[in-house]
């Protein structure tokens, strides 16, 4: 089509033809745009995904404030098992934030190990190193998570 000039009715229909209705099984053509009204899941993760990362980069970095002797008591004070858990945290923490960030595969992994380990030192008190409400709340960014993975996977399959 030039510019300025009106398509004609052949092309109009041709661009109708190529739209797929939402909820079809077709692949679309190469070149096709779908109409796909609704919410933007795979946004709406991404943004989750890149939030969470900001969020637990600044946790990562709580933790090496801790390493560095930054806390209330310097490391070497603390017991051993809370100084594997802190020293622990500060790596895999600031590690899964850059790969939430990226939106990679190993990132989101690492991210879901790295809260189901919270989560079980802050259910069993293990080390006094994670507080109920650190772990309470990673496990709601959790839940939070594998709703917007399904729902991302839902849309792409057409379902919703």
């Amino acid at each position: 089509m030039l510019l300025g000039r009106r398509p004609s009715r052949r092309e109009e229909r041709r661009a109708q033809d190529l739209v797929i209705e939402p909820g079809s099984r077709d692949e679309p053509p190469i070149g096709a745009e779908m109409d796909n009204p609704g919410i933007r899941w795979d946004l709406m993760y991404v943004l989750f995904l890149r939030l969470t990362a900001a969020i637990w980069l600044v946790k990562g970095i709580a933790f090496w404030a801790l390493v560095l002797g930054l806390g209330d008591i310097a490391l070497n004070d603390e017991s051993r098992a809370r100084q594997v858990i802190i020293i622990g945290f500060a790596l895999v923490d600031c590690v899964a934030a850059i790969g939430l960030w990226l939106v990679a595969p190993w990132g989101k992994s690492l991210w879901v190990f790295a809260v189901v380990v919270e989560i079980t030192l802050g259910l069993t008190g293990f080390g006094n190193a994670v507080g109920m409400t650190s772990a309470s709340g990673a496990g709601l960014a959790l839940f939070f998570y594998f709703i917007l993975a399904f729902a991302v996977r839902k849309r792409r399959l057409g379902l919703f």
